[in-house]
């Protein structure tokens, strides 16, 4: 992990590429975006099975997340997700890059482990903030964020407060009037 001075919250750690690991760029995970929430609309995929996750941490002890973004290994089919673990009352939240292998969807999750998300949002909340993000990224592409800053924004993003689609809406004039964004250079789409 390496401590940064945020650009959206105070100060917080980090944690560094998987080692042969590549990232997705501003440009590729805009791509996967898109194209998501094309399969999202004409329901060939549900946001929450494809971004929500559960899964075990480095002491073993089980948790719910969001995969916000995505890395292949080099010369591999192994494919890691940057999980963003949701806040707990004992546990902050955090950010991990995880084996896609070691993840389950909702539906896995109850299947074999009788686990039921109860606290996620719902179906249309989740469409909701992957159109945000959409936004967010496309700015990220015009403005070439690095690796730092695309963690930084994961991290602070409140998806614990953001349950229903109507908060997700409410969110984004907020979102867009912090000063992360305050050279955006052209109007911010709204909600659809």
């Amino acid at each position: 992990m390496q401590p940064v001075s945020s650009m959206f919250a105070g100060d917080l750690c980090l944690p560094s590429m998987p080692p042969n690991a590549i990232s997705e760029s501003n440009r590729g995970t805009l791509d996967r975006l898109e194209c998501d929430l094309i399969l999202i609309d004409n329901e060939q995929l549900s946001p929450v099975d494809a971004y929500r996750f559960y899964g075990y941490d480095a002491l073993d002890q089980p948790f719910w997340g969001y995969g916000v973004e995505v890395a292949r290994m080099d010369n591999s089919s192994e494919i890691f997700v940057l999980m963003r673990r949701d806040e707990q009352s004992d546990v902050d939240l955090s950010l991990r890059w995880m084996l896609l292998t070691d993840l389950y969807s909702r539906k896995q999750a109850y299947l074999f482990y009788q686990v039921l998300d109860t606290e996620g949002p719902s179906e249309a909340a989740m469409h909701e903030s992957l159109k945000l993000f959409r936004d967010v990224f496309d700015y990220a592409v015009d403005t070439g964020w690095d690796y730092e800053t695309r963690l930084e924004f994961y991290h602070s993003y409140p998806f614990e407060e953001l349950l229903t689609k109507e908060a997700v809406m409410a969110f984004r004039p907020v979102l867009f009037g912090c000063p992360a964004f305050a050279d955006i250079g052209y109007d911010v789409p709204e909600c659809e």
